[in-house]
């Protein structure tokens, strides 16, 4: 048997990420699922917890996966690739929710103009993830292998580098894999912060 609050979540993204939020209805996502309203709202009373749910499952499930690919026992430049790699191939299995975040303005690296809409076991896991990624780049400036600048616009350099990447590849080559781009955003994020080791070596 099918989970139907999941199933709910799936088809809701995907309409999400094609006509906003504000253009789709729940009588757009209930009629798509070939389900009553009542069934609708048995698992969500409003479009906004259906938005809420939808958001969380998907900033949720990109962190999961991400943590899992990231070795903090790797040297600092192998955890970068393996930081963009994630990702990259995270959207490319997941691009409905890639466009849902761009779309919405929901960059995963800042959610503070919703941050009142989740609850705190939501935030405590985005800053268990955006904090796991500054210590990194803190070791990585401490041991002289990454530029001394704020770790928040580090931060911004990698996750801006790869969201601009992935939006022109979805955009313009539809139908080319995001995994094509992990060699380029390493090579462009690394040749921005990593300090080369001629210089280290002063």
């Amino acid at each position: 048997m099918r989970d139907r609050r999941q199933e709910i979540i799936i088809r809701s993204r995907e309409m999400f990420s094609q006509r906003s939020f504000y253009a789709v209805s729940m009588e757009d996502i209930t009629r798509s699922l070939g389900m009553g309203k009542s069934t609708m709202y048995h698992y969500f009373s409003t479009k906004q917890d259906l938005w809420n749910a939808v958001i969380k499952d998907t900033i949720g499930g990109l962190y999961s996966f991400v943590m899992k690919q990231v070795i903090a026992e790797e040297p600092f430049e192998i955890q970068i690739y393996q930081l963009v790699s994630s990702i990259l191939t995270y959207f490319e299995g997941n691009r409905d929710g890639f466009m849902l975040l761009l779309r919405e303005k929901m960059d995963f690296l800042d959610l503070e103009a919703i941050r009142r809409q989740f609850d705190g076991e939501f935030w405590a896991e985005y800053d268990r993830f955006i904090g796991h990624f500054r210590g990194m780049i803190v070791a990585g400036q401490r041991a002289g292998q990454f530029v001394f600048v704020d770790p928040n616009l580090i931060l911004a350099n990698i996750f801006g580098t790869i969201n601009a990447a992935a939006l022109s590849v979805v955009v313009t080559e539809p139908e080319r894999s995001l995994t094509d781009l992990i060699e380029g955003c390493y090579q462009v994020i690394m040749g921005g912060i990593f300090v080369p080791e001629i210089k280290r070596d002063r």
